[in-house]
């Protein structure tokens, strides 16, 4: 290369580079605040787009649980750390809105979300926050799903209710939540999650300094979560509900099932609470003793009283006992140096099968629960019908407790004693069982031993509506037996609403037949009157209608309600006679 290349090559390079710092110079220096300005009324957000959380409904369409948007006013306190109007941004959402605001607060904060200010639950206050957004940079508005229960306490235990997720929760969701998505926290809200979830989407914008946006950068798509269909029939419910409560009783479950296909009509746990109001009444909810938010269907575990006489008739008759034969009762069996009363002190006299049942004779299961079954045979016969035993279901179920001589030894350190078996034969002693263990016996009662899987969810929806999982009726159990047993049975369980101790559950509207039953609370309850509360027994109602050709299989229970038969079995007839008159029946 000769030295005149050289020399223009060298000035060349030198010109280029004056001019670009000459650049330089203009942009940072004489046009630099004119940029950092725009740096500032524009600059790009990433925006969560909340989808909408998937419906609930009953088996009819009307919605028990869905999502409505609420305005919520946001502060990017990133971008007011930038400016130098903070305090007159401070004292501006002062005066529109009545917010108290620590501006050395919003400085010190380390995480780049927005802080949520406030809800705008007018259209007066979201045209007041963009009639004066010249006021408010870094201020915006951004809508976030809010849940919605339309029946309030009503369905409450069924449907339960959604929460904010907790950083685990979103560490395991990342992809599909965001810090202010709902997530189900109770029954089918919890036991749904990923179906009713849906997925967050996003996108990115530029805005300018008043929080308005002047630009599209990108946009993914929110996606809604499954709508859920569940059996209950909200009309079912609704009647259960307000006969329960309309009764005077504090606390008790009712549990409706269709005996043909085991769905859940309804369910009931009673108190109940708001799910729309839960974060107001919380501490309420909590220090009430009835413990509003738990749910007695699935979780009380009780002794199951006389209700358990049903099963173990017939696992007396397939022992071979004859329908025939029976005691004589005269109001106590004696085992050895201790008597064990019948309820009745003065006897029923002549006992067999059939009147036993009618008449809740604690003697006739005393001798043949003693003498020809025993604590095994017990045991065998009520897990055949259900009793602790782990019964699928889209609700978490407690389980009932079925004792044995082994579990005795094994936790009480001590020998089974022949007491144990009576106590054991009247559904008394160690025994505990729940409403859907009672219901389901019962629906075994009536179905000639075919019990089917419990039933809350019909179907799963997407979001354009189309049945993307349908439930199928299924036999659970089967317990087996002669159909005639379990006739002579169904006869007795008839005889019991007709003439015996649940005569206040006979109606000229439906034919009823069930078992009744008073747990035992305290050994001094079922002689004394005006007991407290805690002490008073536990009211039992457990049968199905119509008699001939079951339909509904009904569970009531009142906890610390006294006799069966004059407190659980009217609220049964109630239900099932308002059932009828409204014509559901023909319908379900």
């Amino acid at each position: 290369m000769n030295r005149r290349r050289f020399l223009f090559l060298s000035f060349l390079g030198l010109l280029v580079y004056l001019v670009v710092v000459l650049r330089l110079l203009y942009l940072q220096v004489f046009r630099g605040r004119h940029y950092k300005e725009l740096a500032q009324k524009n600059y790009v957000r990433r925006r969560i787009i909340y989808p909408q959380r998937g419906e609930i409904l009953d088996r009819r369409g009307e919605k028990l649980a869905h999502d409505v948007p609420k305005y919520m006013l946001l502060l990017d306190h990133q971008k007011l750390q930038e400016e130098e109007d903070l305090q007159r941004v401070v004292q501006a959402l002062r005066e529109l809105f009545g917010l108290e605001l620590d501006p050395e607060s919003l400085k010190r904060r380390r995480s780049v979300d927005p802080v949520i200010l406030t809800e705008l639950s007018t259209q007066e206050e979201i045209d007041r926050f963009y009639n004066h957004s010249y006021r408010l940079p870094g201020v915006f508005i951004n809508t976030l799903p809010s849940r919605v229960y339309p029946h309030g306490e009503l369905c409450a235990h069924v449907v339960g209710y959604v929460s904010y997720p907790n950083e685990s929760y979103l560490q395991k969701h990342k992809q599909r939540v965001g810090p202010q998505s709902l997530v189900g926290t109770q029954a089918l809200e919890r036991s749904f999650d990923e179906d009713l979830l849906g997925k967050v989407g996003a996108e990115e914008v530029v805005v300018n300094a008043t929080g308005r946006i002047v630009g599209n950068l990108g946009y993914v798509e929110p996606e809604k979560g499954k709508t859920l269909v569940t059996t209950i029939d909200l009309r079912i419910q609704r009647i259960a509900y307000e006969v329960f409560r309309d009764s005077g009783h504090k606390a008790g479950a009712v549990l409706i099932l269709n005996a043909r296909t085991g769905e859940v009509l309804a369910l009931v746990s009673y108190p109940s609470f708001d799910p729309n109001r839960l974060s107001e009444l919380w501490e309420q909810y909590q220090r009430d003793k009835l413990r509003p938010l738990f749910n007695r269907v699935t979780h009380a575990r009780y002794p199951p009283a006389s209700v358990i006489k049903a099963a173990l008739g017939v696992a007396l008759l397939e022992k071979g006992v004859s329908p025939t034969e029976g005691v004589v009762c005269r109001g106590r069996f004696k085992l050895g140096n201790r008597d064990f009363f019948c309820w009745l002190r003065s006897g029923h006299g002549w006992v067999d099968l059939r009147r036993a049942i009618r008449d809740s004779c604690d003697t006739y299961f005393y001798h043949y629960g003693y003498y020809r079954l025993g604590p095994r045979e017990i045991e065998r016969a009520l897990r055949q019908f259900c009793y602790g035993e782990e019964v699928p279901f889209e609700l978490p179920l407690l389980r009932g407790f079925v004792p044995t001589p082994e579990w005795k030894k094994s936790k009480k350190k001590e020998s089974w004693y022949g007491g144990d078996t009576v106590n054991m034969s009247i559904g008394q002693g160690f025994m505990k069982a729940t409403l859907v263990e009672q219901t389901l016996m019962m629906m075994a009662i009536a179905n000639d031993g075919v019990v089917y899987k419990p039933l809350l969810v019909k179907e799963k929806r997407d979001a354009q509506g189309n049945v993307t999982w349908r439930a199928q009726k299924s036999v659970y159990r089967l317990v087996g037996a002669k159909p005639e047993h379990f006739a002579l049975v169904r006869e007795a369980l008839r005889d019991v609403v007709r003439s015996g101790t649940a005569v206040s559950a006979n109606s000229r509207i439906v034919e009823i037949a069930g078992k009744t039953g008073t747990a035992q609370v305290s050994s001094m309850s079922a002689r004394r009157k005006n007991l407290p509360y805690h002490l008073r027994d536990h009211a039992w109602f457990v049968g199905f209608a119509p008699y001939r050709d079951p339909l509904f299989v009904l569970g009531v229970l009142v906890e610390h309600g006294g006799s069966g038969g004059a407190v659980a079995a009217p609220i049964a007839k109630r239900i099932l006679e308002r059932i009828y008159i409204e014509g559901i029946h023909k319908e379900v």
